[in-house]
Order: structure tokens, then sequence, then C-alpha cells
């Protein structure tokens, strides 16, 4: 599986097969609260690896010259976008439809500059 040939909700299901398994939740649906806050708490995981690098050290990572932070990132990432799946499944949430949404109201937002330096 990957993500040319893996739709989103197979993956849904996939981390609902997961909490079956490990028996989180009631019937592998954990409470969404707790799933949204957990989220949180694997976000910050998330931004510790990027926590104090310079504007090269993220050069390199953006180049791939930094495989094993990469892969560090890697693991914190699918930590977040499991909860946010398993959020999205328990709540009846059409990630597509959502996101397709999101960037329909941005993109009818006026333009900001961008300001790389903030």
């Amino acid at each position: 599986m990957n993500d040319s040939n893996t739709t989103i909700n197979q993956l849904k299901e996939s981390v609902h097969a997961l909490c079956l398994r490990k028996g989180w939740g009631v019937d592998g649906v954990q409470n969404p609260q707790h799933v949204a806050m957990a989220m949180t708490v694997e976000m910050s995981e998330l931004l510790e690896h990027f926590q104090w690098l310079n504007p090269e050290d993220v050069q390199r990572l953006m180049d791939g010259d930094d495989p094993e932070r990469c892969a560090m990132i890697a693991e914190e990432f699918a930590d977040v976008m499991m909860y946010g799946l398993q959020l999205a499944r328990t709540l009846g949430i059409d990630v597509t439809e959502q996101i397709l949404r999101k960037i329909d109201i941005v993109d009818h937002r006026p333009p900001k500059p961008y300001n790389p330096k903030r």
C-alpha cells in the first residue's frame, strides 16, 4: 500500500482495525474529544524535530540530506494522521470533501503577501 494505490477510506478502516486489535475504545471507537487532544500531543512531538533548526538544517531536510530526521518526522506525522483519520471516521467526516471545501474557501480569500521571515 502507498499513496498512489490506497484510498483515505482504506486508511480509516486500517486505523479502526488497529483500535479493535488493541482494544482501544468501545468497538474500536475512542472518545473523539480524547482523540483530538491526543492529536495535539503528537503534533508537539512532530514539532520537536523542527525546534531550533536553522534555515540550512531545514533545507537539508527538504533536499533529502537528513534521512534519519526525516524518518523520525514521518513517524510522528503518521501518529497525527492516524488520530485524524480516527476522528474523521468516528464523526463521519469525508476528508476529501472537506479538504476540497477548505481549498475553495482559501482560494476566495484576498491574497496576503508571503513573508518567509515571519
